[in-house]
């Protein structure tokens, strides 16, 4: 659970935030105020994403092992935990 930018309570769901990219808003269990992950967040997650991606396939490519392309889930979830997980709600413009 994460924190309600509004009231403070651990009360919006990883999904929830997952899915409060702006323009959609996640709403607090507690207080039903709405709040959203700035999309800044969202694009430095998918850039570092397709960054890891292009290198897991130049080494497949290098080394012919082609099980390394396994490593772009891994990569994703690495890129989504450390810069969408991670970031800030901001309060939502009713």
């Amino acid at each position: 659970m994460h924190e309600c930018p509004h009231c403070n309570e651990a009360s919006i769901s990883t999904l929830q935030k997952l899915l409060a990219i702006s323009p959609l808003r996640a709403s607090c269990s507690a207080c039903q105020q709405l709040s959203y992950v700035h999309i800044t967040y969202a694009l430095v997650a998918l850039t570092v994403w397709i960054i890891m991606t292009w290198m897991l396939i130049g080494l497949s490519y290098w080394f012919q092992m082609s099980f390394l392309l396994l490593g772009t889930i891994p990569a994703l979830i690495i890129a989504v935990d450390r810069h969408l997980l991670r970031a800030p709600l901001s309060k939502a413009q009713v």
